[in-house]
């Protein structure tokens, strides 16, 4: 459809003209000579066979042609404006943060701590993103990233920020022993073959599993007391600190993945990020060990 339309600084020319009711303030905004608007709205006339603007005693007056489209490039380039304002860039000494993570980091762990990051970064603007998606960090201008795998990424600096453990988890009013038992899994992670190699089929052999795609399904599943999942240590910490959510084995030691900061080698010249992963891993260090809890019956 675009080669369709007239030339699209000839639109420009318009939309500008259209709202001034002046060549001269459209030429300044545009940054050109009146001659030039002159040109171009001449230009777009010949293009669509009509008069857009009439001359009275009072200045310029759009013709109903005019009118007509005037109607039509306001919304478009009000449009185009909405649009494009999200790709804004930062400009130099930007105090602004970004930072791109799971939902299941975000909700879990950062969420929960807002007040004191920003109590510990009262200066910087921080801006958090959600994504599963990898992310071109330079691109779309991330300072940093925390992800859930084995920590490589090809030209990345990564760097673990917690125990690579899972914790087995239930409702505290969830019963073991139940014909029904419902196991919630996440998909690609196998945790519960892996529960099964350790702790034997105890819980494997009666009740039913179900794929999940992401950890914060299955949290939020559990929470609402619909079944078991084994989880990483990280996201489900708080929850068991404050009674919602108890640990009914011994935890998976060592597992092959977990959350991780990956970052642009410049940014680890970024005082300000560097600073923020610290605090971060201090908050995680903060976090007072949950295994040996009372267990679920």
């Amino acid at each position: 459809m675009l080669n369709r339309l007239p030339p699209l600084n000839a639109i420009k020319a318009f939309h500008a003209a259209s709202r001034h009711l002046n060549f001269s303030r459209a030429a300044e905004e545009l940054g050109v000579t009146q001659g030039a608007v002159s040109k171009q709205i001449l230009a777009l006339e010949d293009y669509i066979g009509a008069k857009l603007f009439e001359r009275s005693n009072t200045g310029l007056e759009l013709t109903l042609e005019g009118k007509a489209l005037k109607n039509v490039t306001i919304p478009a380039f009000e449009l185009l404006a909405s649009g494009f304002s999200r790709f804004e860039r930062r400009p130099p000494r930007s105090q602004r943060i970004r930072i791109a993570t799971l939902a299941s980091f975000a909700s879990q762990f950062l969420a929960p701590r807002l007040d004191r990051l920003e109590a510990a970064f009262p200066e910087i603007e921080l801006e958090i993103l959600t994504s599963d998606r990898l992310l071109d960090l330079s691109r779309e201008e991330i300072d940093f990233s925390i992800r859930y795998g084995v920590g490589e990424a090809r030209d990345l600096i990564c760097d673990p920020i917690g125990s690579a453990d899972l914790l087995p988890v239930c409702h505290p009013d969830t019963p073991l022993s139940s014909e029904s038992l419902r196991r919630i899994q996440v998909f690609t992670i196998n945790e519960w073959s892996t529960f099964e190699r350790l702790r034997g089929d105890r819980l494997i052999k009666g009740g039913h599993t179900i794929m999940v795609e992401e950890f914060l399904v299955a949290i939020s599943a559990v929470l609402s007391g619909q079944g078991l999942a084994i989880l990483p240590e990280l996201i489900v910490r708080d929850h068991i600190r404050q009674g919602r959510l108890k640990v009914f084995d011994a935890p998976i030691e060592n597992w092959a993945y977990q959350y991780y900061v990956a970052m642009l080698p410049k940014a680890a010249n970024h005082r300000d990020v560097t600073a923020i992963i610290d605090w971060i891993k201090q908050e995680v260090r903060a976090l007072p060990p949950v295994w040996g809890s009372e267990k679920c019956s």
